[in-house]
């Protein structure tokens, strides 16, 4: 990026104009009739899976494993690991293993896609940002590639364990298999191990940082103390999976449907609605119930700096917080005998509304666009679905109750609109747009309102 272009592109408007290069490289490239399978993709449906996959969203409009050649599905899974690591963290990885180091715009925006991070440990952490996945991924690519030995040749079950290795860690959701992992509901080593990637993604790549550098410390004979950030990530992230689960069981055991839900396909949905997208239980056979806390699990989502989308579990736990501490007739937002700054909260806050005013407004146009047609019973479940869509791509989820291939062409653009907003987070937009704006010098005078 040269000297001219930094001065003018702020931080967030380099992680928007990083995203939206690959994403139109990635469509050109998979637009090319050699990417394609035996029947021709339009080039709508090719930026849908570009967005898609730069997104680690996972959904899709067509069949991956039959749209696709061999070397349109390597292309999508490069698009989803560069996505999931960021184009920044890529770029700024490149620079320090030549020698160089980024500047200040570099480091502000590297920031923004990874956390808060000194900026004298940013080399440091963006080198076990990819060692860290390398190594996560590989050992789970040979994993997968053993399991799936025993229903595939060695060549076909090495694609299929990397591939899904990589989809999984980076919370992308893409599946070589037609129906996802559902015909894997019961298996345990796939569960596990699939889980197991999704969570660590889901983290946050400065949390696992901590993790390995307390367990190394240990090893020296130290305790190092894990940060606020970490406790509340895995507090919250832990209370989310194991809570989700059991409810999830609880929903589909009470309504008495025809689907097999058991413990597996109880915690493996609580685990892939905090954005992965793979699923062993098809979205569209569950409760109206069940659905309906998946879209709240989808909608908080994974971890700051993750690889994950939705709102972020340290936006709800500052939300919690604050409630609490409200509650109690104290000011601040207090946690774990810790308090979070008034900035913050209000960051968390804004957030979590501009969030809600993006899915609601998108859901609006959604049924505005694809359900009016329908009868006025039908077009109600109908709502439903394109709501669970409308979340499961503003959150970068994949999660699909099966309307997604069906949408016009203005429904498809407004998922990847919703795709593109999600991955990057509404405030980087926010900032993108306000950037040159300059702050009032005086404060208009304060006067009480009344709430509730």
């Amino acid at each position: 990026m040269s000297i001219r272009l930094k001065k003018i592109l702020g931080p967030s408007e380099i992680l928007v104009v990083s995203f939206g290069a690959l994403i139109l490289l990635g469509t050109g490239l998979l637009a090319l009739p050699i990417m394609q399978g035996p029947a021709p993709v339009s080039f709508l449906d090719s930026l849908f899976t570009a967005t898609s996959a730069v997104c680690v969203t996972g959904l899709i409009t067509v069949d991956t494993p039959t749209a696709w050649s061999g070397g349109g599905q390597a292309l999508i899974c490069l698009l989803f690991q560069l996505g999931g690591l960021g184009i920044m963290t890529f770029s700024t990885a490149m620079l320090y293993m030549a020698g160089l180091k980024p500047g200040l715009t570099s480091h502000l925006a590297l920031s923004g896609a990874l956390g808060s991070a000194p900026a004298g440990d940013m080399g440091r952490l963006t080198r076990n940002v990819v060692l860290y996945t390398l190594i996560l991924e590989g050992v789970g690519a040979a994993a997968l590639t053993l399991r799936f030995a025993g229903d595939y040749p060695w060549g076909q079950a090495l694609a299929l364990g990397v591939f899904h290795a990589i989809s999984a860690f980076c919370n992308a959701g893409f599946s070589l298999f037609s129906t996802s992992l559902e015909s894997y509901a019961g298996d345990p080593a796939v569960n596990l191990i699939v889980m197991a990637l999704i969570v660590l993604g889901g983290l946050g790549f400065l949390v696992l940082s901590e993790l390995i550098g307390r367990i190394r410390g240990r090893g020296r004979g130290r305790n190092p103390r894990l940060s606020l950030h970490t406790r509340l990530v895995l507090a919250t992230s832990g209370i989310l999976l194991l809570g989700g689960a059991a409810v999830l069981w609880c929903l589909e055991y009470w309504s008495g449907g025809d689907v097999s839900f058991g413990f597996w396909q109880a915690l493996f949905a609580s685990v892939t609605a905090r954005t992965a997208g793979f699923d062993t239980v098809a979205m569209d056979k569950l409760s109206n119930a069940s659905l309906l806390v998946i879209i709240a699990l989808m909608f908080i989502g994974a971890s700051p700096g993750s690889t994950g989308g939705g709102v972020k579990t340290t936006a709800l736990a500052t939300l919690f917080a604050t409630a609490r501490t409200r509650l109690k007739g104290l000011s601040g937002a207090n946690i774990f005998h810790r308090g979070i700054s008034d900035k913050q909260v209000g960051e968390a806050l804004t957030l979590i509304a501009c969030s809600l005013l993006v899915v609601m407004l998108a859901v609006v146009v959604l049924a505005v666009l694809e359900v009016n047609g329908a009868s006025h019973g039908h077009a109600r479940a109908n709502v439903l679905a394109h709501a669970f869509e409308a979340v499961s791509a503003f959150a970068t989820v994949g999660l699909s109750m099966g309307v997604t291939s069906g949408l016009s062409a203005g429904g498809k653009l407004v998922l990847i609109v919703l795709m593109f907003v999600g991955r990057l987070g509404p405030l980087t937009f926010i900032y993108a747009l306000i950037r040159r704006s300059h702050t009032p010098r005086h404060q208009p005078a304060q006067e009480r309102i009344m709430l509730g």
